[in-house]
């Protein structure tokens, strides 16, 4: 099938996604000359389609197929390199002249400042088609509220950037987390009423948001926030869409979550003009950069999880090094179609067991645990205490989601665990302050209202 994303290729070349391009305000924003201004971007339904079309589009960089996953799991107990040698990732000595932090704070909040100029570039126009305006202003909201939460679980308090109002942004203040939740969450239930419940508009394609994408992030949040009842009524909210969700069954290379427009992708990242992904092609290739650190006793004997998203790695000598992640299959050809997945189904049954635990409804959590296991290929679960389901939920949150996006680093730090799991690793300089990345220094030059992060 075309993608839906190249009807605009032509028209979205001429003001492709504003980009970020002074390293030394990581916040302020010039319009490049050869960039049509916002009032001329949103006169029309055609090229307002292509610069909401773009904001995903610049999202196909390295924080979001790279970093999100490659960082956040050296950083956790997840990841190792293949060299053994230690990095600043893996040692948690990162400094705050990193290159590739100061990218992923750049770069996310390019996604921001690309969503507030289609929220406020849509919001003045009066002549665009007003069903179509709440939709894509609903998408900007939803991809500000995406960004935002990858910024205060990495950083802490960050600058709530709600404007592209270059007099406001360059030098806003850090929001305490709560607060930057709270936006997320009253960006994600405005997003929830205005994006279509199917994917008709973007011909069937899964590469853009829908309801039940911003319902799938409400339920992240609200877990992470501890709010357990949201949690589990937002994730059911997705998973009873029988007949548009549903558990990818007899995982082989050919039939994965990570496939284009499978059952169980909810949102993902489209690609221009080529069939592989990042992930498949340069980052968890079959030589592979990063081992999991748990090798194969993290999982059970039997797990088809370790079947079909591993690889053994071995040197040159043919000695066994461990196994690597390998979700990905595709290598620069032309199959399987994969596309980076952001957001699946799987998460939503583990979001909800773990709610249903924490509420004390241990048939309930039972059930949408054997989901996940019995994909696996792996007999029920029969615990029955709460503290030993929530240990099978972590574990089996770290089997099925390992190098996706960062949720190893995510979970030990929600759960208050990363002290006791990161400090008795042995080439790990564990500090507390660790749990935080630090403020990029070109952001701190620039910014004199930004503090360094703790123990930097």
């Amino acid at each position: 099938m075309k993608n839906y994303y190249t009807k605009y290729t032509y028209i979205f070349s001429f003001f492709l996604f504003i980009a970020l391009t002074s390293c030394d305000d990581a916040l302020d924003v010039d319009l490049p000359r050869n960039q049509l201004s916002s009032q001329t971007v949103y006169a029309s339904d055609i090229t307002a389609e292509a610069a909401i079309n773009g904001i995903y589009q610049s999202m196909v960089e390295s924080t979001y197929n790279d970093y999100l996953h490659t960082i956040l799991g050296q950083t956790s107990d997840e990841l190792t390199p293949r060299t053994g040698i230690a990095n600043p990732y893996s040692s948690n000595e990162i400094p705050d002249t990193d290159g590739s932090i100061n990218t992923m704070w750049t770069q996310l909040y390019k996604t921001i400042y690309n969503a507030n100029n289609a929220i406020e570039g849509i919001g003045k126009s009066t002549t665009l088609t007003a069903a179509k305006s709440r939709q894509w202003t609903a998408e900007a909201k939803f991809l500000r509220a995406y960004s935002h939460f990858y910024l205060t679980n990495l950083w802490g308090s960050v600058p709530l950037i709600l404007t592209t109002n270059i007099d406001v942004s360059a030098l806003a203040p850090q929001t305490a987390q709560n607060e930057v939740y709270e936006q997320i969450i009253k960006d994600l239930t405005d997003a929830s009423k205005d994006l279509p419940a199917d994917y008709s508009n973007y011909d069937n394609e899964k590469i853009r948001a829908t309801k039940w994408a911003a319902e799938a992030l409400l339920a992240r949040v609200n877990l992470y926030m501890a709010r357990w009842n949201e949690a589990a009524v937002h994730a059911s909210e997705v998973i009873n869409q029988t007949g548009t969700y549903s558990m990818v069954k007899g995982l082989t290379a050919t039939n994965s979550p990570f496939i284009a427009d499978n059952k169980e992708a909810i949102l993902q990242i489209p690609y221009y003009n080529v069939n592989y992904t990042y992930e498949g092609s340069a980052i968890f290739t079959t030589r592979g950069t990063y081992l999991l650190r748990k090798g194969n006793a993290l999982f059970e004997i039997g797990d088809a999880r370790k079947t079909n998203w591993t690889i053994d790695i071995k040197n040159t000598s043919n000695v066994f090094l461990g196994i690597a992640p390998r979700k990905y299959k595709n290598s620069y050809t032309n199959s399987p179609l994969e596309r980076s997945t952001i957001l699946r189904l799987a998460e939503l049954y583990l979001i909800r067991a773990e709610a249903r635990v924490r509420s004390n409804d241990i048939t309930g959590a039972q059930e949408d645990i054997n989901v996940i296991r019995n994909r696996a290929l792996l007999a029920n679960t029969t615990l029955t205490d709460p503290k030993q389901l929530l240990d099978l939920i972590a574990l089996e949150r770290q089997r099925e989601l390992f190098a996706e996006n960062g949720h190893r680093w995510l979970d030990l730090k929600r759960t208050g665990k990363l002290d006791e799991t990161l400090s008795v690793l042995s080439d790990k300089i564990w500090k507390s302050t660790d749990r935080l990345y630090p403020i990029p220094e070109p952001a701190l030059r620039s910014n004199p209202f930004l503090n360094p992060t703790e123990g930097y």
